[in-house]
């Protein structure tokens, strides 16, 4: 379903079909490829990626194969609101968009490896190690020197079932290091002016209590922040200068809790009613490297 974004009306109904028209699937993520003014969707029931155009100036759409689009071989239709497929091997439940968008980094329950799917190809290009239930949807990028000294791209996964922290290098989408945590977490967070980068273990019920802290550059957690046992302490999120992170204390008698991203210390708690669903808008729409978008 489509729908415009001044007035919320419907623009247009999408089925959700494989090209023969004879299966349907539910959608199991959908995100906003603003850079290629596109939305891109993984299908729970069907082993293809969509992306679909909101962009009324985007070439016309071919439906099927042609031998040249140049010369308007075989039958083409308007690109916007039009799914473009990408046929895989298997479903995708979650995906991450890599910074410069052309490429999504995927991931199935239902497999023990992640898919990297180039979208202008539209096709798999490399397979990820993923043990667990990586929720790559919580994925951040940052820029980081291995001990030789050579600068590389690279991004990193909380774990929904197992307490990792995946790292991967986004050129060759080798796994880096596998970072070992308290617990499986939902929410992995930083910021391009801090050093850190913040997990929790929400999932866990002996640790939920306690949010664990990264060192970007030796890929070694460093700190602890803990609430009382019992208590949840989760979803990080960076002011827009980067200076505090902001955690979640998911109680009725909870706060936010405000902390200095640089010496990892708390200066202020918030009182508040289980505190959820804090988002950074300008973190999102300005797609920082240390957050999801």
């Amino acid at each position: 379903m489509v729908l415009d974004a001044g007035d919320l009306s419907l623009v247009k109904i999408i089925p959700v079909q494989n090209a023969a028209g004879d299966k349907s699937s539910r959608v199991s993520a959908v995100y906003d490829a603003a850079p290629r003014k596109s939305f891109v969707a993984a299908l729970k029931d069907l082993p293809e990626v969509w992306e679909i155009s909101y962009d009324p100036a985007a070439e016309p759409l071919a439906d099927g194969l042609v031998h040249d689009y140049r010369y308007g071989e075989g039958h083409f239709k308007p690109a916007m609101f039009s799914p473009r497929r990408t046929q895989l091997a298997d479903c995708l439940d979650d995906f991450f968009f890599t910074q410069s968008y052309d490429t999504i980094l995927g991931s199935s329950r239902s497999a023990s490896s992640g898919q990297v799917v180039q979208l202008d190809v539209r096709r798999k290009i490399a397979s990820l190690d993923l043990p667990g239930m990586p929720h790559l949807g919580s994925g951040i990028t940052w820029k980081w020197r291995d001990p030789a000294g050579r600068e590389r791209m690279v991004m990193a996964s909380p774990n929904l079932n197992a307490g990792l922290v995946t790292v991967i290098d986004l050129k060759t989408y080798q796994t880096i290091k596998q970072i070992k945590t308290l617990g499986p977490g939902f929410f992995l967070r930083s910021h391009e002016m801090s050093r850190y980068a913040f997990t929790d273990s929400m999932m866990s019920k002996e640790n939920k209590n306690t949010l664990q802290v990264i060192d970007k550059e030796t890929l070694e957690v460093v700190a602890q922040i803990q609430a009382e046992p019992g208590q949840t302490l989760a979803h990080v999120e960076f002011t827009r200068d980067g200076r505090y992170a902001l955690a979640s204390l998911w109680e009725m008698d909870g706060a936010l809790l405000v902390i200095d991203a640089q010496t990892l210390k708390e200066v202020k708690r918030i009182p508040a009613k289980k505190p959820v669903g804090k988002y950074n808008v300008w973190n999102k729409i300005s797609r920082s490297e240390g957050t999801s978008h």
